[in-house]
């Protein structure tokens, strides 16, 4: 991966899919489609990370966000994107 790509991996699995990221996921490909980013960013789906009583669970690179809200989305994403690595 280049160095200013970024990763996106939301968990797919059916108690973080049901608790948030169904509708989780559709904001964040809006995100994406919608936001000129200085950097690339690769969306991806994982299966259960085992942390289902956290859920909906995101990483963002390598670092885990438990219970992510719809409103916590628009602050997350513009941290994530715009900082540099």
């Amino acid at each position: 991966m280049e160095p200013d790509n970024k990763t996106i991996t939301i968990c797919m699995g059916s108690s973080c899919f049901s608790r948030g990221n169904k509708t989780n996921l559709k904001i964040i490909q809006n995100y994406l489609k919608e936001n000129r980013l200085p950097i690339k960013v690769h969306l991806s789906g994982s299966l259960c990370k085992e942390m289902c009583r956290k859920g909906p669970v995101i990483f963002l690179d390598d670092q885990m966000h438990t219970n992510v809200q719809q409103s916590d989305l628009p602050d997350l994403l513009a941290a994530f994107c715009e900082k540099e690595k």
